[in-house]
């Protein structure tokens, strides 16, 4: 089995307490002035996707959520317990969450799993990006996950804020014996986030006009790699096309009968990939043709490499 096949990324919920300015649930709120529809994933329905012969092969369930956060799935612990047979990597902002909910969620996690804490500040900054993030809330989490076996990282994305604040951060980080990283972004929605450094910016992955012209672009599709299961239960080629701006206006969307094929309830993990094969052929051809999405030109033209 190729090991693109062996980790899956998941969206077990749409549930989130934070407001960030780039995350699609604020924008699909920007665009239709309503919220975004709480979504959790159907476990009995993810439990006969996953069973076949794919599915059993798959070594890593890494719950990351475009719209939402894994910790304010209300089934998280039985999903945890239902697929204890794989590892488990956790992305979160880790705010609001009770003591009993942190030792619980410790209790069903191993050395073997880990969780990725999305930190982007400092007590004083922290918020400026992660809007209706506590600190007081992440760093209760912080004491009691540091006292478990689960592996530990602290992730932070540079912003103008926080740029000078990075050693800071990383002190912070490994005084609690958590390994930090840093991240640059292109999303930032508000300008006021965007930092000083262009050093800091992940320019390659920047809109360009001419990405909107009839041009061909060789493209390599990602889709095999980097495929998704939202909290709707549709296995999505990527987790890029799932913001609100991208997807709606994709012949992924106008051409919804993949869709359709690519929801749990209809298919299972081996049928699927062969959808998303098909898909990133179309993708391909796209590309020669000089009709390929925008989103694919930026992520997936030739010279780029993935960065999961």
């Amino acid at each position: 089995m190729d090991i693109e096949n062996k980790k899956l990324h998941i969206e077990v919920t749409s549930r989130c307490t934070l407001k960030c300015a780039a995350c699609p649930r604020t924008t699909w709120k920007e665009i239709t002035k309503i919220p975004f529809p709480k979504q959790d994933l159907n476990i009995d329905d993810f439990v006969k996707f996953m069973d076949c012969e794919g599915g059993r092969k798959v070594e890593l369930l890494q719950l990351c959520g475009d719209y939402g956060d894994c910790i304010y799935y209300p089934d998280l612990i039985e999903f945890i317990k239902t697929f204890r047979n794989k590892k488990f990597r956790l992305h979160t902002n880790g705010s609001h969450g009770s003591p009993k909910f942190w030792n619980d969620l410790c209790k069903v996690l191993t050395e073997d799993d880990e969780i990725v804490l999305a930190i982007d500040g400092l007590e004083d900054t922290n918020h400026l990006y992660r809007k209706n993030s506590n600190w007081k809330s992440i760093m209760q989490a912080v004491d009691i996950l540091s006292k478990s076996s689960v592996k530990l990282a602290w992730q932070t994305i540079i912003f103008k804020f926080n740029e000078n604040q990075l050693e800071q951060i990383q002190e912070l980080a490994e005084s609690k014996n958590i390994r930090w990283f840093s991240l640059k972004t292109h999303r930032y929605e508000d300008t006021n986030l965007i930092p000083t450094k262009e050093s800091n910016i992940q320019t390659h992955y920047l809109f360009k006009p001419e990405y909107t012209n009839q041009e061909t672009f060789e493209i390599e599709p990602k889709c095999y790699r980097i495929k998704t299961v939202g909290s709707d239960g549709i296995f999505y080629p990527c987790d890029w096309i799932r913001n609100p701006r991208t997807l709606y206006s994709s012949q992924l969307w106008k051409d919804r009968y993949w869709l359709d094929q690519l929801h749990i309830k209809n298919t299972n993990f081996d049928n699927a990939n062969k959808i998303i094969k098909d898909w990133s052929e179309h993708v391909r051809s796209c590309g020669l043709k000089g009709n390929a999405e925008v989103l694919c030109k930026m992520k997936c033209r030739k010279e780029v490499s993935c960065h999961d």
